[in-house]
């Protein structure tokens, strides 16, 4: 039985031994530093209740990271292990995401997959995801001195 519950900074540790282990997972550099349970424990705080973990029999199985600016859902990071895949886990996750999204009375939602995720990029068209070709993503890193 899968148990789909609220993502607390005390699962901060082994989220990202699983982000860590999946493919298609970004694990660059930025993304750890994004990572860190500092910069996630700060994502948790400003988007309450939205982020999920799928667990089994005690084990970490599954991760959809989301936030919300007000206006706009995004999720990030949506993420089952490989042997729990095609076993609607993904979509459980995802419908979650929706749902608690819609209780905060956002309608729009962006899914963050990277490009040469294909696996990721043909689930998120299964679910009823599209591409977007009205906008590109661009980004910059903001140099932080302690």
């Amino acid at each position: 039985m899968v148990l789909i519950r609220d993502f607390t900074i005390g699962d901060h540790a082994e989220v990202v031994k699983l982000w860590q282990s999946v493919k298609g997972v970004c694990n660059c550099e930025k993304c750890m530093f994004l990572d860190t349970e500092e910069q996630i424990a700060r994502f948790l705080e400003r988007n309450p209740g939205l982020s999920q973990i799928a667990v089994e029999n005690g084990v970490l199985i599954g991760t959809i990271l989301v936030g919300h600016d007000g206006r706009t859902g995004f999720i990030y990071r949506l993420t089952v292990l490989e042997e729990f895949r095609n076993c609607g886990i993904a979509t459980q996750l995802v419908q979650k995401a929706i749902e608690v999204l819609k209780d905060e009375g956002i309608t729009n939602v962006k899914a963050f997959v990277l490009n040469d995720n294909l696996g990721g990029n043909a689930f998120w068209e299964k679910v009823g995801f599209e591409v977007s070709t009205r906008a590109m993503t661009r980004e910059c890193t903001i140099s932080i001195d302690n």
